[in-house]
């Protein structure tokens, strides 16, 4: 009975661990799983598969990049996160037994799994890492069941380069374990003299492999000893990395120096572990969870897939506030036409907020390439998406921006680039019918042109070449409008690059602009800035061009009148009263 209650009791705690995984990267930490899944694109190819067994660590490189491609769905990748982390501690206690069988310290075997956890919330960190620690596991356990001392150790070293050729730098987890488990027995059996000969012997092998291994791959040392892709930056170790590491090598040992039972006092030891397991996961979880890093990639997957109506009630439970997060809600707004009425509802932080300018890394240009994709800046996308390609400090191509790279040059007209990006992606899970039905497209003009997406964007698109210049992005956007007037996106982008420059007089200039594209009423912040400017020449609303609402007309008067008087604390009431105005950004807000 006493048995059978351990084991519901161990069972209890696993399974519960695989839900709080499951739950915690399906719900709170979705977005991060699709942006691991977008810089990476996993072929089922054989040139594929022998570029990443060229390198140690390949095997589990290609596993998890293998695994990481499923992230496209958010719960499916929540379930192998969670499967592969209950699988490292599992192989953890079953290793831990061999030293010894003491069922009361369950819960520490835990704390490798919960290193790991907090590693994966790091959106660089690379499941080669957690593959590289379950193959070395899985060897370990392996030799285990060898009962021959001798043929146990010859397997230990004859296989060792072989192992460290398949994960990389993880492979120490297991020489270490292997050192510890044969002093453990040889300790017993009082053969101390001869382990110590095979614990020089293995050291010296361990070394040996990064070292020999330089003279094929162009790595430098350090990270053949460390491992190569763990992170996505190679020449970054992040601390959490080595904590796992720590505490997968050395957890099991521990069980040397525990207690096999603790009688009357085993309740409390549970209680205890239970306390200082959580503690433990807090304090990881507190130093590697970014929310704010979290929320900036949803809005980006949200932009990605067009989720528009989503981003809107998103921003409306939480005012976003980096330019990354507020230039997929200004797009979100323009593709819904609410941009003009709707801009300064929300936290506006300057241009850099609308069209940021491009920053030389391999995530900020791409929702600002999606803006410009669907403003018809065709080419200005393609260049965005493509440099951030090339940027990924891995040097892995990204499924989405071969996605997008096929559709621009679908639209250019470039077939032969686009049947090259169509190809591989033809190769992929996910993206495979996309890619095939697009290779239809190939070379058929017509069904291009008719197409809802590409073909509205064909006739949107400059038609003649200029010079790109990131310094008068609104003079770009009105070439756009000129050239198709039924553009309102490139229209409405443009008055608000003039409102969030502060630009009255560009907008006064361009206002006209908009007489074609049969608005039912003016936006309201343009009927803000109208509003603004007459009653800076004018003492009444008498004779005033434009159709301003009575509600815009008193809320400008009430506003004035609050601002004349310059109160003490004028300010904060009229952005308390008046914070979702046009007035309240142009009066309070610093120009960007």
């Amino acid at each position: 009975m006493k048995l059978s209650i351990q084991y519901f009791s161990k069972g209890v705690f696993s399974l519960v661990f695989v839900i709080a995984v499951f739950l915690f990267f399906a719900i709170s930490y979705s977005s991060h799983l699709h942006y691991q899944e977008q810089f990476q694109l996993f072929l089922f190819d054989t040139w594929y598969w022998q570029e990443r067994i060229s390198i140690p660590g390949g095997l589990a490189d290609y596993i998890g990049e293998f695994i990481t491609q499923f992230y496209y769905n958010n719960w499916l990748g929540a379930v192998f996160i969670s499967l592969l982390l209950i699988i490292v501690q599992r192989l953890v206690w079953s290793i831990s037994k061999s030293f010894r069988r003491t069922d009361s310290f369950y819960l520490l075997t835990f704390l490798p799994s919960i290193a790991m956890w907090a590693f994966l919330c790091d959106e660089n960190a690379m499941l080669s890492l957690v593959i590289a620690v379950i193959i070395g596991l899985a060897y370990v356990l392996l030799l285990h069941c060898i009962s021959t001392t001798y043929i146990r150790i010859l397997c230990s070293i004859v296989l060792l380069p072989l192992l460290y050729w398949c994960i990389g730098g993880a492979f120490y987890i297991a020489v270490i374990l292997i050192i510890f488990h044969e002093w453990f027995i040889a300790w017993k059996a009082k053969k101390v003299s001869f382990v110590f000969l095979f614990t020089i012997i293995l050291i010296a092998v361990s070394t040996a492999c990064p070292l020999l291994a330089q003279r094929w791959v162009q790595y430098p040392l350090i990270n053949l000893f460390a491992g190569i892709n763990y992170y996505r930056f190679p020449a970054v170790f992040p601390y959490i990395e080595f904590v796992t590491f720590f505490l997968t090598a050395f957890i099991p040992p521990l069980f040397i120096i525990l207690p096999v039972t603790l009688k009357k006092h085993n309740n409390i030891a549970i209680v205890a572990q239970l306390v200082f397991v959580i503690a433990i996961a807090y304090l990881l979880g507190s130093i590697t969870i970014n929310t704010d890093k979290e929320e900036a990639l949803e809005y980006d997957y949200l932009a990605r897939t067009q989720k528009w109506t989503e981003i809107i009630k998103k921003a409306q439970k939480k005012n976003p506030t980096s330019p990354f997060s507020v230039t997929c809600l200004n797009l979100a707004l323009a593709k819904t036409n609410q941009l003009g009425d709707r801009m300064f509802t929300f936290y506006q932080n300057g241009v850099e907020g609308l069209l940021p300018v491009f920053q030389r890394d391999f995530t900020s240009p791409l929702p600002t390439s999606e803006a410009y994709y669907h403003l018809g800046m065709i080419n200005t996308a393609q260049r965005y998406t493509f440099e951030a390609m090339e940027a990924i400090p891995n040097f892995r191509k990204s499924a989405r921006a071969y996605k997008r790279l096929a559709e621009t040059n679908l639209i250019n007209g470039q077939y032969e680039v686009a049947a090259k990006y169509l190809q591989a992606l033809s190769k992929t899970t996910f993206y495979k019918k996309w890619a095939k039905d697009t290779q239809t497209y190939l070379y058929n003009e017509d069904k291009i042109n008719n197409h809802p997406e590409w073909g509205k964007l064909r006739r949107l698109r400059y038609q003649e070449d200029f010079l790109f210049s990131p310094t008068e992005q609104d003079i770009m956007l009105g070439l756009l409008v000129q050239h198709n007037k039924e553009n309102k996106m490139a229209f409405e982008y443009m008055l608000a690059h003039t409102l969030l420059n502060k630009n009255i007089d560009s907008f006064m200039r361009y206002y006209p602009l908009g007489k074609d594209l049969n608005y039912n009423h003016i936006p309201k912040s343009y009927q803000e800035l109208l509003v603004f400017v007459w009653t800076q020449q004018n003492k009444s609303f008498d004779g005033m061009p434009w159709s301003i609402s009575e509600g815009v007309k008193q809320s400008v008067t009430e506003f004035a009148r609050i601002y004349i008087q310059q109160q003490p604390n004028s300010e904060n009431i009229l952005k308390q009263r008046f914070g979702n105005t046009y007035w309240s950004y142009l009066l309070f807000e610093a120009k960007n």
